[in-house]
């Protein structure tokens, strides 16, 4: 199924990206980029949870990313990216035993997780006029599909702790985000753009699955400082 489904993304994206080719200018360019991942972490009504203790994750993106102008000013902005991004957190919770006599006791749940997803920008591009001699500001504004294709999940409970690399069971197969950034473009003449900036990627979607009565909410968001390079 998992194939099936990249298969379904590349061709929906290679007969677009054609389709676009013909219509319009396009810069083709390469991107890496260093992240930094964490989440937003709610119970399963949405609220705060008490004592809840979380860290963010360093990772990186890379891939194709594609520019369709349609004026000096604007573009359509996409492309393909492998983003491999995380988060970890704990918190409390209690448990009442069914005996005669019930008792509560308080336990401390922690995930760590580590995902890597193929992540497809739908978003519009602005630049300025030369604010120098081929450097311009540009800004960027839309959203994200994502598709989560691997992980590793540590959930340890009570001392006792699981680890899973089967990203269904404890994730959403697709992810929706909204996109925001800003930055500069620098051409170099007669052989590209540089292109460096800062982004936003706030996590519009449930990102985890619900797995038990005691489980957590979570939303990922992340910062990526973008390096690219356009041909």
């Amino acid at each position: 199924m998992k194939k099936l489904t990249l298969l379904a993304v590349f061709f929906l994206f290679a007969g677009f990206s054609s389709k676009a080719f013909a219509q319009s200018p396009v810069r083709l360019g390469l991107k890496f980029n260093p992240i930094v991942s964490y989440a937003q972490v709610t119970d399963e009504d949405k609220k705060s949870i008490d004592g809840l203790d979380k860290s963010s994750k360093v990772g990186f993106s890379g891939g194709l990313m594609l520019d369709f102008d349609f004026s000096e000013r604007a573009a359509f902005h996409t492309g393909l990216l492998i983003v491999k991004k995380g988060y970890s957190y704990s918190y409390p919770f209690s448990t009442t035993s069914s005996d005669s006599i019930p008792v509560t006791t308080t336990e401390t749940r922690s995930i760590d997780a580590s995902i890597t997803t193929v992540e497809i920008p739908l978003a519009l591009k602005m630049r300025s006029g030369d604010i120098a001699d081929g450097l311009r500001i540009r800004g960027i504004f839309g959203g994200q599909i994502g598709l989560n294709v691997s992980s590793k999940t540590t959930d340890e409970i009570a001392s006792i702790s699981t680890e899973s690399r089967k990203t269904g069971d404890y994730y959403q197969p697709l992810s929706v985000d909204f996109l925001v950034g800003a930055g500069v473009e620098y051409d170099i003449e007669s052989v590209g753009t540089i292109d460096f900036g800062l982004s936003y990627h706030n996590g519009l979607t449930r990102f985890n699955k619900k797995k038990d009565s005691y489980g957590s909410r979570a939303l990922a968001h992340y910062f990526s400082f973008d390096i690219g390079f356009f041909f």
